[in-house]
């Protein structure tokens, strides 16, 4: 399995991360704090609208509303690096082990991206500022969606290996040489 450090690094580099987008992630941190809650409220009424994610949150809409305004903190902190990686990979694994589909992540991820569109153009003039700083909040939230993925796929590669009695590797390498 290829070093999921490398990953997150190569990842970061090809969507083209930077220092600038940790700058700008920063500066919006504030307006994310206080416009942050509605976003949430609104991406738990997309989840709470279709059955099958509806049943993964019934009953705990206001303890997931905490835990999705600590990830959004995490988001605009600054911190990109190994540890916001692992707890971004430990996010992705409660999401594995609740049930929720893959399509669900890449869905709300959407949702998240156009509601800090709209967040941004409400408080930001500069048409060049607002481009900037919406790339910046969209790298995060795919790289986000990239770890999330890692996640599944790992979740997915130990459950095939206990179910065949393959080892990891050579199931990587199956898949790897599409055979």
């Amino acid at each position: 399995m290829q070093d999921r450090n490398h990953i997150y690094a190569e990842a970061k580099s090809f969507v083209g991360f930077t220092a600038d987008d940790e700058a700008n992630l920063v500066k919006l941190g504030p307006v994310f704090k206080e416009r942050g809650p509605a976003l949430t409220d609104a991406f738990y009424e997309k989840l709470a609208s279709v059955p099958e994610t509806a049943k993964i949150i019934h009953g705990r809409v206001d303890a997931l509303k905490q835990t999705h305004a600590r990830w959004m903190e995490g988001l605009f902190a600054g911190d990109y690096g190994e540890e916001y990686f692992q707890s971004r990979l430990r996010i992705g694994l409660v999401h594995v082990r609740v049930g929720v589909l893959p399509r669900w992540c890449e869905c709300v991820i959407s949702v998240l991206r156009t509601g800090s569109h709209a967040i941004l153009a409400e408080t930001i003039q500069d048409n060049a500022e607002l481009s900037r700083c919406y790339q910046s909040v969209v790298r995060i939230l795919d790289l986000d969606l990239m770890i999330i993925n890692l996640a599944y796929e790992d979740e997915r590669l130990d459950r095939l290996s206990k179910f065949t009695g393959m080892s990891r590797k050579l199931l990587e390498r199956c898949i790897s040489r599409g055979a």
